[in-house]
């Protein structure tokens, strides 16, 4: 049988680690969009307005998870 994707501790911390990340790098992406003079402000609005975006990411990273194990299953049925 061909090897499907399986949920463990392992892939649950690289999921979180790829996730905070990517909340990271579109928290830098929205500094300079705050209208705003105070760096508590900024970094506080630009972290609260990249946490969407990293959900999203959250979603579409386990989507393509599921579609790949589906399709692993199906090659694998046709042997």
């Amino acid at each position: 049988m061909s090897k499907v994707l399986k949920v463990t501790p392992k892939t649950i911390v690289f999921d979180i680690v790829l996730c905070g990340i990517v909340w990271l790098l579109f928290t830098l992406w929205f500094k300079p969009h705050v209208p705003s003079e105070d760096a508590t402000i900024i970094n506080l609005v630009a972290g609260f307005t990249a946490l969407p975006a990293a959900g999203t990411f959250y979603l579409c990273l386990q989507m393509f998870k599921v579609t790949l194990a589906h399709q692993r299953q199906l090659k694998a049925a046709k042997k």
